[in-house]
């Protein structure tokens, strides 16, 4: 059970602080929480955002928690909802802060705030998206898992466009993520035996190859072979009907072929508490769903759900 988590700072120009904050007013979490940011850079949010607390130097003090400040030299001003290259830069040191420091065994979980995705690689960072950094740092093979405290959807490709995905998924990748899936829930979930839904490439899994062939010729091979080796694994389902009607309650978890068909879906199921979880790395990564809500920076519409379970989930208790 994790005990030092640290988290990343996100873009600060989003809600990612906002939601800490109120995460961490309305809930005291067993843990030593730390957060990776510029000392200044924390104080100027408390201020622009009205966050509750005091910081100096080395802590962030609230009624319910003590966080203590990984400090980073990189600076930056805050323009709440607005993308900026300083921003972009402070959220980059941030994660290459974090993720080492936990790579190196300081810290036992990272949580990592959103970031822009567009706004960090125009400034120079070579990554599709937080995972695939963490993947990088950790000399791992990242498999992004989407969760609530009972649904949980991983993905067979990730952050590729919607024309590739057909021409990425092969039968050794089918059963690699699956098996991915299953370590993770035994090891991190806990579930000894864990059964799999498999979703299908195309609408009604091809229809017999009328509606493409790379479920009969790909995916239904994969699964086979898996029964074969005594995993509970099923499918390939038709990603509209096993969703729709209720089944995804049957199974510990679901692997979903790519980006959109599963996420979805479990964000709508999470309604607003959804947790992204990195499995298949030698440590443990959480991070809130809600990406930076530039448009909601400064509104009192926000929802800590999300943040409070990715929290809860890097701690060991979620």
């Amino acid at each position: 059970m994790a005990k030092r988590i640290v988290i990343t700072s996100g873009d600060v120009n989003g809600i990612g602080l906002r939601c800490l904050a109120r995460a961490l007013t309305q809930q005291h979490f067993e843990a030593e929480i730390s957060l990776a940011i510029s000392p200044s850079v924390l104080k100027y949010a408390l201020n622009v955002y009205d966050l509750p607390g005091s910081v100096d130097d080395s802590v962030w003090t609230l009624h319910n928690q003590s966080v203590s400040i990984v400090p980073l030299t990189q600076t930056c001003s805050i323009t709440p909802g607005i993308p900026d290259p300083d921003v972009s830069r402070h959220a980059i040191a941030s994660l290459e802060c974090a993720i080492t420091h936990t790579v190196t065994g300081d810290y036992d979980a990272v949580v990592t705030l959103p970031i822009n995705k567009h706004a960090l690689t125009s400034v120079g960072w070579p990554y599709a998206g937080q995972t695939e950094m963490l993947g990088t740092y950790s000399n791992g093979e990242p498999l992004m898992v989407l969760c609530t405290h009972d649904v949980r959807v991983a993905l067979t490709t990730v952050h590729v466009p919607l024309r590739d995905v057909s021409n990425l998924i092969t039968s050794e990748l089918v059963q690699r993520r699956t098996q991915q899936l299953i370590q993770h829930l035994r090891d991190r979930i806990g579930i000894a035996d864990p059964s799999i839904a498999i979703l299908a490439v195309n609408p009604h899994a091809g229809d017999d190859g009328v509606i493409g062939d790379e479920d009969t010729r790909i995916v239904a091979p994969a699964i086979a072979t898996m029964q074969q080796q005594g995993l509970k694994v099923s499918g390939p389902h038709p990603a509209d009907g096993f969703f729709a009607f209720g089944a995804y309650t049957n199974y510990d978890g679901i692997l979903a072929m790519y980006h959109d068909q599963g996420l979805i879906p479990l964000k709508l199921l999470a309604k607003g508490a959804g947790v992204n979880v990195t499995a298949g790395l030698s440590i443990i990564r959480t991070s809130p769903d809600h990406g930076t809500a530039y448009d909601r920076a400064l509104s009192s519409d926000i929802d800590s759900s999300s943040t409070e379970l990715a929290i809860e989930m890097a701690i060991g208790r979620g």
